[in-house]
């Protein structure tokens, strides 16, 4: 991806989601260049 579609460049996001919703919402905005940190159920 280009820098242009790194729109959310600089930009954490915390995972604990567990249904399709949340997961899938994460990778989009990992995909525009947020940093996604994944919180599982131990």
């Amino acid at each position: 991806m280009s820098d242009s579609t790194n729109i959310l460049s600089g930009i954490r996001v915390i995972d604990c989601g567990t249904y399709i919703a949340a997961p899938a919402a994460a990778v989009v905005m990992s995909d525009f260049g947020a940093e996604v940190i994944k919180i599982e159920r131990p």
